[in-house]
């Protein structure tokens, strides 16, 4: 499966990467790569109100693969569960089209879970062809939360307003005395996250949501930003500094991070957007995980709590 999807992905990365590379310029208007400003990639909040955490960070991880996993088990036919102690609520699937060609069946692209009084809405990352042209849809688009001039992009936006997931959590609530609401999710499954936030925040319960996403592209403009950041909840965006995907959209095309990104390392620097070997490895969601837990006390035990989802096992892929 691995496989599969690293051949379903390389024609797109080309595409993404070509238009990175294309667009990105110096003061003097020559074309030069994507940013490499590890600066721009963090933020701009030199103080954010909470400190990264490394232990929620594995945890969202862990999660964001078994949403991988969720796609693999849909496609084989088999129920998808979580490990113990997560509780599966829903899966939300959306109806994604090709080239404005309707897809004969909906595709699971997140999941709600539990456990104790903890909600978890976790996004899957791009497994599919048509998710990557998607995702190559720079456009930006008016938000679509009320009254703000905030601009996101096309193909995220629309994939979020198909799921449902303010009426999924106002539901949920009503069945328990949930208190923390964990938002998080990889690469495509990052921007959803994102998306999201404030959505949940103006029109469910949950005011403070806790977002931890990785591997994940600019989602909006400017004033997107200022209204992301303006909630002030505790919000990271971990990023590998080697993976190219977190460079776009460009941002010449007024696309800007919302803060606080969380710098990790692994893999080498891409060479260009013909180095397929690289861009997979630099994004690749397993990797992500396995960085995080070499962070830990006890790197072997953390890699093991991936629990095969998605084929990660204790090896860098």
């Amino acid at each position: 499966m691995r496989k599969k999807k690293l051949l379903s992905s390389v024609v797109i990365f080309i595409l993404l990467l070509s238009i990175g590379f294309t667009y990105s310029c110096d003061e003097n208007n020559n074309m030069l790569g994507p940013s490499n400003d590890i600066g721009d990639l963090i933020g701009d909040d030199p103080s954010p109100s909470k400190p990264f955490d490394l232990d929620i960070g594995v945890e969202m991880m862990r999660l964001s693969l078994q949403a991988y996993q969720m796609l693999i088990d849909f496609d084989n036919n088999e129920e998808f569960t979580l490990p113990a102690p997560y509780n599966l609520v829903i899966e939300l699937l959306t109806p994604e089209s090709f080239f404005g060609i309707e897809l004969s069946e909906e595709i699971p692209i997140a999941y709600i879970a539990t456990n104790d009084n903890n909600i978890y809405l976790v996004f899957r990352g791009t497994k599919t062809i048509d998710e990557w042209i998607k995702d190559a849809d720079f456009p930006l688009v008016p938000y679509p939360l009320g009254n703000t001039n905030a601009m996101s992009e096309k193909g995220f936006t629309e994939i979020y307003e198909t799921l449902g997931v303010v009426e999924e959590l106002n539901m949920l609530a009503m069945s328990g005395n949930f208190v923390n609401l964990f938002v998080t999710g990889h690469s495509l499954g990052a921007a959803l996250a994102v998306v999201a936030i404030p959505d949940i925040i103006e029109n469910t319960q949950f005011k403070n949501p806790i977002m931890y996403s990785f591997a994940g592209p600019r989602v909006g403009d400017q004033n997107f930003k200022n209204l992301y950041d303006g909630f002030d909840i505790e919000s990271w965006r971990v990023f590998n500094t080697n993976d190219e995907v977190p460079k776009l959209p460009p941002s010449v095309l007024s696309y800007i991070h919302i803060n606080n990104g969380e710098p990790i390392t692994f893999g080498k620097p891409v060479s260009g957007p013909f180095d397929f070997k690289d861009i997979e490895f630099n994004h690749d969601g397993c990797n992500y995980f396995n960085t995080l837990c070499g962070m830990t006390n006890n790197p072997t035990t953390c890699m093991a709590m991936a629990d095969g989802a998605d084929g990660c096992n204790a090896d860098m892929q």
